[in-house]
């Protein structure tokens, strides 16, 4: 039987990225290099380019809607430029392009954007562009790993392996430990990289602040605990020279110079790693009083429970001791140490070279365990009830990662008894070895990844290269997948430049914290599914503000029709077109962005294939549901105040071309009454100012209404104060629209004669039409879900 080749990246005599050798010189053999490297492998998959993100879709979107705007405008303007009175046939195919013009809506996005990014900030979560605002809400699939956003990155001492027992540290009371107990945590305390920061004199031992590896700072802290004064002790053992931990040989050596009971200089070494490679170099075992030898049996019980804690979900270190009594070994060491000029900490790795590392000492072992965040099952259920697939990629091993899948959610212990009933709802969640695939050809691992994620509902990596995490990226963006990566090592680099939205860690590389778009703060996968949510919502406010906005095209385009179609003399001036855009649409829309939800968003299926702010039943409701009530409510109002001066419906007909003939002063109403050119202009300035201030009063109704999209508009509530500030606000302006008359006739005197109780009577029947069309509109979409009625008009 033929063992597994070893790879390159798997060699234990391999530099990556920098040497052991930072003095002198050296020899050394280039085994890879370029693009065959590790780090050129990850540059040439970070500069593909990015996918397309929401905004930019969206972007485009209006763009082209503006572009065909314009091209009808202008076919308009060159059929209609034979016309009479050529400069009011222009400034009418303005105000219709004015009009039409969405020059509201960058202005709503990049303040829904805005919005939603301060609103992220207050959950710990940094939006680095607001590209990334809306596009995070459209996630399907969530690539993630599972240490350090799943779990509370805070390891804590949970096992003990010592005198042949093991022993649990929440029951455990230190002061009934033996002699055997005391030196393993000694060991733990001196071959350690955690370093108490300084200027923590005077503060209790366990507040003391501490950098380093994550590991090493939960022993240090365990220490502190059993120990009674750490700082005396390393003062004590003096170190002489340190081998660092690293993942080629997977464990750290220390020298330590001490003095022994007769105040001989003695020195003592003593080693931390993995079980494996830590038993490797024993020949004995101390256990309470007696020195035993560690022979083969042993060696399985001991190999036998550490693989136990880590299917477990532990990280097991080993320690080992042994003293360096051989003269010759000592004055072999103080050569080298001498030579090597040792001053103020500065040891160097040939010191460790100079010592034998084997024949040691086993002392025990110590499990430490990363606990899970508390919020992580709540999230990991919002997911699945949200249509979110949940991929988590690790370089752990397989039984590692699946009792940290486990731990957070991800994976059923196979005794639970939800395990069968969801079985029968839909695929189960799987764990998978990519190691196992690390030496087929990338074509291959790629058709593996694709029948994985299509037959999985979630999907657990164990041994994943930094390749192969590019790779699920990828596989899931060609199954239309929107992806929402998570990094926080130079490795991820790459896959979260693939994914649609790179999210980063707190305290990540440099490297991986620039190619994201969102940093989470607190390092916790909670925190992206709330954001998650609070995109969905971002969406769904923005097209009930676009929604509101785009109600009053439906009146501009009938009275243009109007004028020249039927030749009546009505038109909205540009001035009051700017008005409606601006004073009307725009400013009470902006208070939409802060809506409540009316609906569980996270109950709902991402919207991959309804990705459009105009779509087809928006564009519906707005123009010809809503639109078609206030241009109603205009004309009407048109109508009945041009009647009230004398000229009835049928003299209006084919009136606009003398009616704008500054010339012309014997224009005749229906009771032969003479009207001249200031007296037109004079009723044109009143009749403006009224169907202005129909619209206003119709999107002030539109404007309550479209607060909801199908609950009931009393149950929802009105605690958005923002849009009660709006109504309140449009109230006013209609009121002043009544008393200053409209912005082009202001230096007239007299035209502000109007009579606001007559104009309401008018307006109150389409007021009341409205509310009524669109509350029933909402009660038969709640009492008829997916019914045709949806399908046509729930945007």
């Amino acid at each position: 039987m033929s063992s597994k080749p070893l790879t390159k990246w798997g060699s234990s005599n391999v530099g990556f990225a920098c040497s052991h050798a930072i003095k002198g010189y050296g020899f050394g053999v280039a085994i890879a290099c370029g693009k065959n490297t590790d780090v050129g492998a990850m540059t040439a998959l970070s500069f593909k380019e990015r996918p397309v993100s929401r905004v930019e879709r969206h972007h485009k979107q209006v763009a082209y809607y503006t572009l065909l705007i314009v091209i009808i405008l202008f076919f308009l303007l060159f059929i209609t430029s034979g016309f009479q009175r050529g400069e009011i046939v222009y400034e009418v195919n303005l105000s219709l392009l004015v009009a039409l013009t969405p020059m509201y809506l960058p202005i709503i996005l990049y303040w829904g954007m805005r919005t939603t990014k301060k609103e992220v900030r207050r959950k710990q979560c940094h939006m680095r562009n607001l590209r990334s605002a809306t596009t995070v809400g459209l996630t399907t699939v969530i690539v993630t790993d599972l240490v350090g956003t799943m779990t509370k990155r805070r390891m804590r001492v949970s096992e003990i392996f010592v005198d042949m027992g093991l022993l649990a540290v929440e029951n455990l009371d230190v002061n009934a430990q033996g002699p055997r107990f005391i030196e393993l945590i000694r060991a733990s305390v001196l071959c350690n990289d955690a370093v108490i920061c300084p200027g923590n004199i005077g503060v209790p031992k366990m507040q003391k602040d501490m950098y380093g590896n994550i590991l090493d700072i939960a022993l240090l802290k365990f220490g502190l605990m059993v120990l009674p004064n750490i700082d005396q002790l390393r003062r004590d053992h003096e170190k002489v020279a340190n081998k660092h931990y690293s993942s080629a040989d997977k464990v750290q050596v220390s020298v330590h110079r001490t003095r022994d009971a007769d105040g001989q200089l003695k020195l003592i070494l003593l080693m931390k790693g993995h079980c494996h490679v830590v038993i490797g170099r024993c020949s004995t075992f101390a256990i309470r009083d007696e020195e035993l030898p560690l022979d083969d049996q042993l060696q399985e019980i001991i190999l036998g429970l550490a693989d136990g804690l880590l299917e477990a979900g532990r990280h097991v270190r080993a320690f080992a001791y042994k003293e360096l009594s051989n003269e010759l070994e000592f004055r072999r060491f103080s050569q080298v140490h001498t030579n090597a000029g040792v001053e103020g900490g500065e040891y160097k790795y040939r010191d460790y070279l100079a010592v034998d590392t084997y024949s040691l000492r086993f002392l025990g072992m110590i499990a430490t365990y990363n606990p899970p965040r508390s919020t992580i099952p709540k999230a990991v259920a919002r997911c699945r009830s949200a249509g979110i697939k949940l991929i988590l990629v690790t370089g752990r091993k397989r039984n590692m990662a699946k009792a940290l899948a486990m731990d957070v959610g991800i994976l059923s212990a196979p005794w639970d008894p939800l395990l069968t009933r969801y079985r029968r709802l839909s695929t189960t969640t799987d764990i998978v070895d990519m190691s196992q695939y690390a030496d087929e050809k990338p074509h291959r691992q790629r058709w593996h990844i694709e029948q994985l994620l299509l037959a999985q509902r979630d999907l657990v990596c164990a041994g994943t290269s930094a390749e192969q995490h590019h790779w699920i990226v990828e596989a899931c963006r060609r199954l239309g997948a929107v992806v929402s990566v998570v990094g926080g090592t130079l490795h991820d680099t790459p896959a979260m430049r693939s994914g649609h939205v790179a999210v980063a860690k707190y305290g990540c590389a440099v490297m991986c914290e620039a190619s994201a778009d969102l940093i989470l703060l607190d390092s916790s996968f909670a925190t992206l599914v709330s954001v998650v949510g609070d995109s969905r919502l971002l969406f769904e406010n923005l097209k009930k503000a676009l929604a509101y906005c785009l109600a009053t095209n439906t009146t501009n385009i009938l009275v243009y029709s109007t004028f020249f179609l039927l030749h009546i003399p009505l038109h909205i001036h540009i001035m009051d077109e700017l008005t409606i855009a601006i004073l009307v649409n725009l400013l009470p829309a902006m208070t939409l962005i802060y809506e409540p939800p009316e609906e569980k968003l996270m109950l709902q299926m991402p919207k991959v294939y309804d990705d459009f702010l105009l779509n087809s039943r928006l564009l519906f409701v707005s123009h010809i549901f809503v639109g078609t009530i206030e241009a109603a409510a205009v004309f009407m109002t048109y109508f009945v105040f041009m009647a009230d001066k004398g000229f009835l419906p049928r003299t209006l007909v084919g009136l606009h071309i003398p009616w704008h003939d500054d010339m012309t002063h014997d224009i005749t109403d229906s009771y032969g009454q003479e009207w001249s050119s200031e007296a037109r202009q004079q009723l044109e300035c009143q009749v403006s100012s009224l169907c202005l201030m129909s619209l206003i009063t119709m999107q002030c109704t539109n404007l309550v209404l479209t607060k909801t999209g199908r609950a009931n508009l009393l149950s929802h509530g009105f605690d958005n104060w923002r849009l009660r500030l709006a109504v309140v606000y449009l109230i006013c302006l209609c009121v002043v629209m009544c008393l200053l008359d409209i912005t082009v006739c202001l230096r007239q005197d007299g035209t502000n004669e109007l009579d606001f109780g007559h104009f309401l009577w008018t307006i109150c029947p389409f007021v009341a039409l409205l509310v009524f069309l669109e509350s029933a509109r909402r009660y038969f979409l709640r009492l008829f879900p997916d019914s045709w009625l949806e399908l046509a008009t729930m945007y």
